[in-house]
């Protein structure tokens, strides 16, 4: 997406996303070594064409990233109420900070767009 997006404010937020789910990445890859599992394979690079023209609006993602971050909202904090570790607790607990923060952008940015598509 952050090859598409042109609205500077939904670019910051990809980046924004882009950075949590990084970190997110770097706390499941440790929890896995230190539990000597497999690191799943995932998506890679070959399954992207770049050059590829964008298949939705900014507007599009915009909505996008926050319906997901809502859900992931519900989903970490389920998450974190069914755990016993405290590794796995503590990536949760992490993880609904970084979703409420996301949430609040999201929403901030929404309701500035509305603000302004009623005022023209």
């Amino acid at each position: 997406m952050l090859a598409k997006v042109k609205d500077s404010e939904v670019y910051s937020l990809f980046e924004f996303t882009l950075e949590l789910a990084e970190k997110h990445l770097h706390v499941l890859r440790d929890i896995f070594k230190a539990e000597k599992l497999d690191l799943p394979i995932g998506f890679t690079d070959k399954g992207v064409n770049l050059d590829a023209p964008p298949l939705f609006t900014d507007t599009f993602w915009l909505v996008y990233i926050h319906e997901m971050t809502m859900h992931g909202l519900a989903g970490y904090s389920i998450s974190l109420s069914v755990s016993a570790h405290k590794d796995i607790r503590d990536h949760y607990y992490q993880c609904n900070i970084d979703a409420m923060d996301l949430y609040n952008k999201s929403i901030e940015i929404l309701i500035w767009k509305l603000e302004i598509f009623i005022l023209t």
